[in-house]
């Protein structure tokens, strides 16, 4: 026997659940923020430019922050000043590797980012140490290889029989 009142009281929950996402109104598009970035590689050490901007106009006030190797576990942020009049901040970068930076237009860190950008920051010069470590896996791996292939091609040691002693 099927039961009519379960069917009904299934229909109108329907009915209802879609009405409610329908009667919802969407909130206005916010201003959107920009960040400006002065140089895009910018270098471990040296000062870079920032500008934050909210709807083509500075945003004065607006908080910065710099998020060392996102995504890592060691990820360390850097809280830099509010922006000046103009909406430009002065970034200098503590160390190279990605940085994502985060910006807020409320005067707290904890609110959400109203946009944010990753950059890569390189190192100021050839780092000696890197070649370094290149050329020593290089001949760790290209000797073992190659004393493979030496062993390999060349055998075992043949075995020489022992003398046998002479039949009577």
């Amino acid at each position: 026997m099927r039961r009519p009142a379960f069917r009904i009281a299934l229909l109108a929950a329907l009915l209802l659940a879609g009405g409610s996402v329908g009667a919802s109104t969407p909130e206005p598009p916010a201003a959107a923020v920009e960040l400006s970035i002065a140089d895009e590689r910018p270098l471990r050490g040296e000062p870079v430019r920032l500008t934050v901007s909210a709807g083509g106009a500075p945003a004065p006030g607006a908080l910065v922050e710099a998020i060392y190797r996102p995504n890592s576990s060691t990820t360390y942020r850097e809280p830099l000043p509010p922006a000046d009049s103009s909406g430009t901040v002065f970034w200098t970068p503590r160390d190279a590797g990605p940085v994502t930076l985060e910006v807020r237009l409320a005067a707290a860190l904890e609110t959400p980012p109203a946009t944010s950008r990753t950059v890569a920051v390189r190192y100021p010069g050839f780092p000696p140490s890197g070649l370094a470590i290149m050329l020593l896996a290089g001949v760790l791996l290209l000797g073992g290889a190659a004393l493979g292939f030496v062993m390999l091609l060349t055998g075992p040691p043949a075995k020489v029989p022992p003398d046998e002693p002479p039949s009577t």
